[in-house]
């Protein structure tokens, strides 16, 4: 044993705390509930773990849902940028196209329109 502090004497054992001295039926009940609290704590972290690991069940889930839900955008992504691409080639062409065509409607108008007059002149000579 060690030795008591402030004792003059060396050799002087130390001794142990003193202890209260209960009943044997309160200390019973005593250890029963510091044993029913400690059941209790270990129901609730095994509650809690299981908990837990559902939960990053579900987490890694819908981790990979969002992984996939990824890669669809950057496919939706690499298309509509390919698209426009595309429209920013064909628009010069288109307007190229239309002023061809606006070109040949005017001459084909001018051409009806020189037929109406010929055919009203031909009526007239042949009569109705």
């Amino acid at each position: 044993m060690g030795i008591v502090p402030g004792c003059k004497d060396k050799g002087q054992a130390r001794r142990p705390p003193p202890r209260h001295r209960g009943n044997d039926m309160t200390t019973d009940l005593t250890v029963e509930i510091l044993r029913e609290i400690r059941d209790g704590i270990h129901e609730l972290r095994d509650d809690f773990n299981a908990r837990l690991d559902q939960t990053n069940a579900r987490l890694d889930q819908t981790n990979a849902r969002l992984d996939q839900t990824n890669v669809r955008l950057e496919r939706v992504e690499h298309g509509l940028n390919d698209l426009g691409k595309f429209m920013r080639q064909i628009a010069p062409d288109q307007a190229k196209h239309e002023r061809f065509h606006s070109h040949h409607v005017e001459r084909l108008e001018e051409d009806v329109s020189d037929l109406k007059g010929r055919v009203e002149r031909l009526e007239e000579r042949v009569g109705p």
